[in-house]
């Protein structure tokens, strides 16, 4: 039965969520530039300038709005990325006053030779959101050695209205996905303070989790998303009666099988971020069987997502060297070595064999 804490946990999330797919929704229809962060889109724009106009150099610049200057982001070809240029750098800040592309095709008679020693053209464009100047987009040096001409122009301002508005929410989207994981996470911290059995859990499990995704040399999208189901692996918990989270004695068999359905409620809670499909799958299977012989839901090896078979040996890590009512905590020798026991069995023999690299890497053995 779902109580006051879970009503209001589920409005939240269902405003929010309201919110974040409307903005979902504009950032999916952003054009070729609808990718998941800013460093994408702006490695897009850079090669998307090469391509379509055909140059050696591309830059994307973003504007320190404290700095008043203009740093480089994301670059190829002849670019100093660690140079940061100033209002005096005039060659790059006329396109903000003009507003438009400002192209230099003989670089090396002005003044600017020296800044920019290996250019011989520049064209600048300036790159605007709805809201606020973003930054700049830089190219230079044809590959036919030709000047840039008024099509060149058009071009590069096409790429970047559509960047600037693609970059714009992915700000946006970004901060947007920070509130609403920061308002679970505290309501799952709240979840763990009124236990002493369970207090500081979460964070642990965490650090586990994300330590073996780094021995299993996980891109670093799927390490971010990994991060975010273990944080909220145990949300399901907030619907699990309190009398049974902090039974201070051995559950019976009616009250594991309304433990065991945190996993499920979880997923339930989160249902309606559907951007956020694979970690809710790897929320509801993390408690799922490698064998398939005693899981929740009968899956079983590659059916179990990745971050659920993780999850799985990072969660029991931290149960088994925790006191709980029914038990004491095991020491980490003891820990290590039931989740090798029970390798191939319970747990994703591949992902033992990061955890014991991870356990050996940081001496955890004692």
């Amino acid at each position: 039965m779902m109580n006051y804490t879970d009503d209001n946990l589920s409005l939240t999330i269902q405003e929010l969520s309201n919110t974040y797919e409307e903005l979902s929704l504009l950032y999916r229809i952003s054009g070729i530039f609808s990718v998941l962060s800013v460093d994408e889109i702006c490695a897009r724009i850079v090669a998307e300038a090469v391509n379509t106009i055909g140059v050696q150099t591309s830059a994307v610049l973003f504007l320190d709005e404290k700095k008043k200057k203009l740093c480089t982001k994301t670059f190829t070809g002849n670019w100093d990325k660690d140079i940061e240029f100033g209002e005096d750098i005039t060659v790059l800040w006329k396109p903000f006053e003009a507003n438009r592309p400002s192209a230099f095709c003989k670089l090396r008679e002005t003044e600017y030779s020296t800044i920019f020693p290996d250019l011989k053209s520049l064209m600048i464009c300036p790159i605007k959101g709805k809201v606020k100047v973003i930054g700049a987009i830089v190219i230079a040096d044809k590959d036919s050695d030709e000047e840039f001409y008024s099509n060149d122009s058009k071009l590069l301002m096409a790429i970047c209205t559509q960047a600037g508005l693609a970059i714009e929410n992915a700000f946006l989207y970004s901060e947007l996905e920070t509130l609403l994981l920061g308002a679970i996470s505290s309501l799952v911290r709240a979840l763990e303070a009124s236990s002493h059995w369970t207090a500081g859990h979460t964070e642990r499990v965490t650090e586990y989790a994300v330590s073996i995704g780094h021995v299993m040399e996980l891109e670093k999208d799927l390490m971010e998303r990994l991060k975010i189901t273990s944080l909220l692996h145990d949300i399901g918990k907030i619907a699990t009666p309190k009398e049974i989270l902090n039974k201070n004695g051995k559950l019976d068999e009616d009250e594991w099988f309304e433990i065991k359905k945190h996993p499920s409620m979880g997923a339930d809670i989160l249902r309606e971020l559907k951007q956020f499909e694979d970690i809710i799958l790897s929320i509801k299977y993390h408690h799922e069987y490698w064998d398939g012989s005693r899981g929740i839901f009968g899956l079983r090896m590659d059916e179990i997502p990745l971050m659920a078979r993780i999850l799985a040996v990072a969660d029991t890590f931290d149960a088994l060297t925790s006191d709980r009512p029914y038990r004491l905590k095991r020491s980490k020798k003891e820990a290590i070595t039931e989740i090798v026991r029970c390798s191939g069995t319970q747990f994703d023999p591949a992902v033992v064999e990061s955890f014991l690299k991870w356990v050996e890497l940081f001496n955890l053995q004692r």
